[in-house]
C-alpha cells in the first residue's frame, strides 16, 4: 500500500502512477485529462470511478477531521478542568485568607497570598493572556499590608 486505500484487483492501485492519478483525483481533474494523461494504462470512466470510490478520500477527510474535532474537544475539556481547580484554588485562598489574623500568622497570609498569586497567573497563562497580572495583584497586596502596618 503506496498511498491511502488501495485494491489489489484495481488497474490503477497496481500501477506505478498510483500516487499521480490519486493527486490529480484529489485535485478535481477531469476524468478525461486523466485517461490522456496515461493513455499507457488504456483507463476508462469505469476504472476511474471504481477506484475513485475504494480511494475515498472525502471519507478518510471526514474521519480525520472527526478524530481531529474529538481530540480538540478531549483537549478543551481538560483545559476548562484545570481553570475549574485554579478557581477553585483561588476562592478557597480568598475565603481563607479572611481568616488569618496578620498580627498572629503573618507567614500563613504570606503563603496564601502567594498561592493565590500564583493561580491566579497559571489562569492568565493558560487563558493565553498576556498581561503580568501580578506585578498588579502583587502591588494591591503589598499596598494593602502597608495600611494595616
Amino acid at each position: 500500500m503506496r498511498n491511502g486505500i488501495t485494491d489489489p484487483r484495481c488497474k490503477i492501485c497496481k500501477s506505478e502512477h498510483l500516487e499521480e492519478i490519486n493527486q490529480m483525483l484529489i485535485e478535481g481533474r477531469p476524468y478525461s485529462e486523466i485517461i490522456a494523461k496515461f493513455s499507457d494504462l488504456n483507463l476508462n470512466k469505469t476504472n476511474l470511478t471504481r477506484h475513485k470510490n475504494h480511494f475515498n478520500f472525502v471519507r478518510a477527510g471526514v474521519e480525520k477531521y472527526e478524530r481531529l474535532k474529538q481530540q480538540l474537544e478531549e483537549g478543551a475539556e481538560r483545559v476548562v478542568d484545570e481553570l475549574k481547580a485554579l478557581d477553585a484554588t483561588i476562592a478557597r485562598m480568598q475565603e481563607y485568607v479572611l481568616t488569618i489574623d496578620p498580627e498572629k500568622k503573618p507567614r500563613s497570609l504570606e503563603v496564601c497570598a502567594n498561592t493565590m498569586l500564583r493561580a491566579i497567573k497559571l489562569k492568565h497563562e493558560i487563558a493565553g493572556n498576556i498581561e503580568d497580572p501580578t506585578s498588579r495583584l502583587l502591588a494591591l497586596f503589598e499596598e494593602a499590608l502597608k495600611e494595616d502596618e
